[in-house]
């Protein structure tokens, strides 16, 4: 849950499980399997990279393609990074709030 609430792919968080030590079945048993929570891990990312919603500026087309890259290579699908850039600031901080209550 700390990986993810960090801003974590599922994909980066089962790899950092597995570098561990930790059993495949046994990691996708605890891990988040709805989008929702993939989305959230997202965001975080962008809260701490200060880009998409967390952008101070509005993006322009390199600095979003740049944003897409970092998202991907930490184990986003595109879906769910093109999500996370295009939410609004208000909505974002809203569920990463709401998710850091519901633990």
């Amino acid at each position: 849950r700390r990986l993810a609430r960090s801003g974590r792919s599922r994909r980066a968080i089962g790899a950092h499980l597995a570098a561990k030590g930790i059993a495949a079945e046994t990691a996708a048993a605890v891990l988040p399997a709805d989008a929702e929570s993939e989305l959230d891990a997202a965001l975080a990312h962008c809260r701490r990279r200060r880009t998409g919603p967390f952008a101070r500026t509005l993006m322009d087309p390199p600095a979003r393609l740049k944003a897409l890259g970092s998202l991907a290579r930490n184990g986003f699908s595109r879906n769910v990074a093109e999500c996370a850039l295009d939410m609004d600031t208000d909505e974002a901080e809203a569920r990463i709030i709401a998710r850091r209550a519901n633990g």
